[in-house]
């Protein structure tokens, strides 16, 4: 996913350093800055995918009403307005103010991203794909055993080396019902579809159905952090879809498991029998008591077919 295009426009020159570093921050940049009281005529011929406005509304509307309505209704993009005030850098309040921008920018990228790919809802049914040691070879024959145009957005994140999410991709794409492909920022969640998430970067889902992958690494001991892709995931698409935790050996995806239920969602295991190592998927039995299903790849996918027919029953009630 290309990086969106964007501009600015302040009331004073001296803020946009911190802007350009907090739109970096999120994965976007800037492609135009301009000074509120020079913004006349330049705004139509920026060429930009979105604004971000940050501007002393109220001191503006008291001094200089018109323009300011005039440079709004001006804008046929996507913006977001901000309050003007931008916290000291050693403030406690400007890592809150940071986090905020990005929470918006990330939404806005989503939405423009979204529509960009003729995407015009979003996947009611995403499932997490988890694994480890043993998981790829599972997470295979799970694929190549469910059946074609179920509807699920499946995001498959497994513990790999960084320079192998590219031969990941390609091999759970290959001879499949469903295009696999590595995540990037902006991405979106794809029914009939399988995100292979980076063990680089860290990477969040959004709840616009977008990714969020951001240039610090992962947390923790493990890459990618599964608790953290099946944490984001249930917070956001927990009511309508799960997580299916596949052979490894280490206790990740357990404590997101549990997040998973309370949000509604399934929480499905490999078999041991099945497992090149079970210590993965025991985990999680005992992290939520135990789970909703457990079976072979082959059984998980068929097991899959025979709940989205039932979800698909209910929603025609």
């Amino acid at each position: 996913m290309s990086t969106l295009r964007i501009g600015v426009i302040v009331d004073d020159p001296a803020q946009v350093p911190t802007l350009r570093a907090a739109v970096a921050t999120a994965g976007q940049e800037i492609a135009v800055a301009l000074e509120f009281s020079r913004s006349a005529g330049r705004v139509a011929e920026a060429g930009v995918d979105a604004w971000i406005i940050n501007l002393d509304v109220e001191a503006l509307e008291a001094m200089h009403p018109e323009p300011l309505d005039v440079l709004l209704d001006s804008i046929s993009v996507p913006m977001i307005l901000c309050e003007g005030r931008i916290p000291n850098h050693v403030s406690p309040e400007f890592a809150n103010w940071q986090n905020r921008l990005s929470e918006k920018i990330n939404g806005l990228a989503g939405l423009i991203n979204r529509t960009r790919q003729n995407a015009p809802r979003l996947p009611r049914r995403v499932w997490v794909l988890a694994g480890s040691i043993g998981g790829p070879d599972a997470v295979k024959q799970f694929l190549d055993a469910v059946p074609p145009n179920l509807g699920v957005a499946f995001i498959y994140a497994n513990h790999i080396e960084r320079d192998f999410q590219g031969l990941l991709t390609q091999v759970m794409g290959r001879n499949s019902h469903y295009e696999a492909y590595a995540v990037r920022h902006g991405d979106l969640l794809r029914e009939n579809a399988v995100a292979v998430i980076s063990p680089e970067h860290t990477t969040n889902v959004m709840r616009n159905g977008s990714f969020h992958v951001r240039s610090q690494g992962w947390l923790g001991q493990y890459r990618p952090n599964l608790d953290q892709v099946v944490a984001s995931t249930a917070m956001h698409f927990g009511r309508t879809g799960g997580v299916i935790v596949f052979s490894g050996m280490c206790d990740d995806a357990a404590a997101a498991s549990r997040l998973m239920k309370r949000c509604g969602g399934q929480v499905w295991t490999q078999s041991r029998d099945s497992c090149v190592n079970w210590a993965m998927p025991e985990a999680t039995e005992r992290a939520i008591g135990k789970s909703d299903f457990s079976g072979t790849p082959a059984q998980l996918a068929a097991k899959l077919a025979t709940w989205i027919q039932t979800d698909r029953r209910q929603l025609n009630r």
